[in-house]
């Protein structure tokens, strides 16, 4: 194993730093909305899911997002018995993403390929989330029909989320990532490869 590299102070302070984060803008910039088969939200926080991956790399941008989405479904009655399937949800959005964007030594640095990277990321958070919530009402004894049927309001806020998280995560990532730069944190933190 010459490549396997060491998990540093450094990469737990960014998961952490980027976990507190997410989990700020999920409790404070979401707006709920009650359907019938449970609430769902429209969120800026699905932005800087994708930011993590985007910035940091899949596996410290995906530990980042699934941490900060599960500590608030903790602080969450409701989503409490959810959690565990809201970090694998998250921590795949930015993990894609993370792993699209710095395919091939791109490392993050190329607008189209983040775009992709955002968008991809973002239609397999949807999928696993409308699946997920398909098969709860499945194992509960729907039919599949009204599942699927029962699941429209939750793809509309996805459709917008999905829209709001690409277009900000587009919108920040450069900005950030020069700031990143101006101050040498990605040699600091030796994050270059």
């Amino acid at each position: 194993m010459k490549n396997a590299r060491k998990i540093t102070l450094y990469d737990i302070i960014i998961v952490a730093l980027m976990a507190a984060i997410v989990f700020a803008v999920t409790m404070f910039l979401s707006i709920r909305i009650p359907t019938p088969t449970g609430t769902t939200m429209i969120k800026l926080a699905n932005a800087f899911c994708l930011l993590a991956g985007i910035l940091f790399g899949g596996w410290r941008g995906g530990l980042a997002a699934g941490l900060g989405s599960m500590f608030f479904d903790f602080m969450t009655p409701e989503y409490i018995p959810e959690a565990w399937l809201t970090f694998i949800r998250f921590f795949l959005m930015a993990f894609v993403c993370g792993q699209v964007a710095h395919a091939g030594g791109a490392l993050g640095k190329r607008h189209t390929r983040n775009l992709a990277a955002a968008i991809i990321a973002s239609v397999v958070s949807t999928a696993f989330y409308i699946g997920k919530n398909v098969a709860v009402l499945l194992l509960a004894g729907s039919a599949l029909t009204p599942a699927l049927i029962a699941q429209a309001p939750k793809v509309a806020t996805s459709a917008v989320n999905i829209v709001v998280a690409v277009v900000v995560a587009m919108a920040l990532a450069p900005v950030l990532r020069r700031a990143l730069d101006s101050i040498h944190f990605y040699d600091r933190f030796g994050l270059r490869a």
